[in-house]
């Protein structure tokens, strides 16, 4: 075999193996994501059933906002999130960090009272990853820890600059606001709503 031919085979073998290294390499990452979603999504279940089965009426208190909350594991919940077409029924926490966005939606800013809660979470298929399948006039509704039931209509459907915090926080007549990153990270699947009912639900 010549010099060149010899060169070539080698070169052959390289891109092969590295090939194979890179389909091995992404069908890990695919296997991780769906074992990261499934825990993410066992997590949320468990965090739900907490949240509305408890009786300890010792877990409720009401924050500096006049929200009444539920304190479970030292984490503080305002309400459960569902979106009935994406069979979606999640926990909803007081407030955002990276880490408590690996178990369950978290308020992004503002408040169900006065209509400016903005409530985020990741792209789990189990949390917020199908939002890009709801469609205009799908419902979403919203029930507080008073048992108040708040019930929305989805009005708009945007992708928003990763970056733009601003135009995700912008008024304009929103009553409640979702959002999850796509799968890029670079931009924002975001539900804009407007609240149509709200309900009280009698407790046992």
């Amino acid at each position: 075999m010549s010099t060149e031919k010899r060169k070539k085979t080698k070169q052959g073998i390289i891109l092969m193996t590295l090939g194979i290294l890179l389909i091995a390499a992404a069908g890990g990452l695919f296997t991780y994501n769906i074992i990261i979603d499934k825990r993410a999504g066992e997590t949320a279940s468990t965090l739900l059933d907490n949240v509305v089965n408890n009786k300890d009426e010792s877990i409720y208190e009401m924050n500096e906002n006049s929200e009444r909350i539920a304190i479970i594991d030292s984490t503080e919940y305002i309400g459960v999130i569902s979106i009935p077409s994406l069979d979606i029924n999640l926990p909803v926490q007081a407030d955002w960090s990276l880490s408590k966005l690996k178990n369950s939606p978290c308020r992004y800013t503002g408040s169900i009272t006065d209509g400016s809660l903005i409530i985020c979470a990741h792209n789990y298929q189990s949390h917020f990853g199908k939002l890009k399948y709801v469609s205009k006039g799908d419902i979403v509704r919203f029930t507080d820890m008073m048992g108040m039931t708040y019930t929305y209509t989805v009005k708009e459907i945007d992708l928003i600059n990763g970056n733009n915090v601003e135009e995700m926080k912008q008024d304009n007549g929103w009553d409640l606001t979702l959002f999850t990153c796509n799968y890029g990270g670079r931009q924002r699947v975001t539900l804009r709503c407007v609240r149509t009912d709200i309900r009280q639900f009698a407790t046992e």
